[in-house]
């Protein structure tokens, strides 16, 4: 399971979503292209060239075997690795945070205080939409920077979640004023409310329940 950022005490979280499927087209139309490939020159090389004698024989099989090394390392390269990234990159939601979780350990996280949020808008890319609701959420923080998140699903929903949370924060410190706050849903994942009753216990579609997450 994809690791989760380090909470300071009473700190909740409160969205954690990663990317859109759609960002895995792209791999997936490689994947087809390559598959495609290798069959092709593989048929190719088996119609027009048929050897019945040493060392071509040898040869013959070399060079199949240099086929299927260069499609598995294009599938590596352009397909699992994709693949591992969007697994393994979170978007967090905190009521103090708002953090870019990355492969490669805590090291390489961004975590950037809500307190100093400037805005969180939305850059929808260009063409149809074709139905879709996920989208790039552009968080400003001034001088510390800013977070791009790309293909966040439900994008307008997570967009207002982050400024409610940074508006919450800068009022009370610790998310204080959203206890009303029933849960809801961002793409497949859990928004947990900041304060919720001890029975408002959501369910992943997995079945595995979520708690909010505190550190005392």
């Amino acid at each position: 399971m994809p690791a989760r950022p380090a909470l300071q005490p009473g700190e909740r979280v409160l969205v954690a979503t990663r990317a859109h499927g759609a960002r895995l087209l792209r791999p997936f139309l490689v994947l087809l292209l390559v598959v495609f490939a290798l069959s092709l020159a593989q048929r190719a090389l088996e119609l027009r060239w048929r050897p019945v004698a040493e060392p071509w024989i040898t040869v013959h099989a070399a060079l199949d075997l240099v086929l299927l090394v260069a499609a598995a390392a294009g599938l590596l390269r352009w397909c699992l690795r994709p693949l591992l990234r969007w697994w393994r990159t979170r978007y967090v939601l905190t009521t103090r945070h708002l953090v870019l979780v990355r492969p490669g350990g805590p090291r390489r996280d961004v975590a950037l205080p809500l307190e100093q949020l400037r805005r969180a808008a939305v850059e929808r890319p260009r063409g149809p939409s074709l139905g879709r609701r996920d989208g790039r959420v552009v968080a400003d923080f001034g001088p510390l920077g800013g977070l791009r998140l790309e293909h966040a699903p439900e994008a307008d929903r997570l967009a207002e979640l982050i400024r409610r949370a940074a508006d919450d924060q800068r009022a009370g410190g610790s998310g204080g004023g959203a206890g009303d706050r029933r849960p809801t849903r961002v793409g497949q994942d859990e928004v947990v409310a900041p304060r919720p009753g001890p029975s408002v216990l959501s369910r992943r579609p997995w079945g595995r329940r979520t708690v909010p997450q505190e550190q005392e």
